[in-house]
């Protein structure tokens, strides 16, 4: 089951590579008790987004509770860096359902769920670097 979410993620990773910020931060700052990044640093340089990534290889290597707790450290970091724009109140709400989500339903929502497809392309789309393919893609480049 993982093996299909693994592809899915890697092309949405291909398609969306080119979103990597979040809006202008509003000044105020609701997780004031943690550090959130200054405002010029893209939110894929976060350390949300650091605890994305690790959870998504971990969900790539099958290791689901792993992913699992990756994205419970990723709320807080998210919540924290919630500057009020759409972009990262998409980015909370993705990091919210793949933490909640039990580690044992993760391969059939991957091949099932619209909400699991939604979030995916949020978390990749803000979370991957540009420069950075994901486990198993290639650019295409090199035919």
């Amino acid at each position: 089951m993982r093996a299909g979410v693994v592809a899915t993620a890697v092309a949405v990773v291909a398609l969306s590579a080119g979103c990597t910020t979040v809006g202008e931060p509003s000044g105020s700052d609701p997780g004031a008790g943690q550090a959130a990044p200054a405002p010029d640093v893209p939110v894929v340089d976060s350390q949300a987004c650091e605890e994305v990534r690790t959870g998504i290889d971990a969900f790539n290597l099958g290791d689901y509770d792993g992913t699992v707790e990756h994205f419970e450290a990723a709320v807080p970091l998210a919540e924290a860096q919630d500057d009020g724009s759409t972009e990262a109140r998409q980015l909370v709400g993705a990091v919210r359902y793949y933490a909640a989500l039990d580690a044992g339903a993760y391969p059939e929502a991957a091949r099932s769920s619209p909400e699991f497809a939604k979030y995916k392309a949020i978390t990749l789309g803000q979370c991957m670097p540009v420069d950075r393919e994901a486990p198993g893609e290639s650019s295409g480049t090199d035919t």
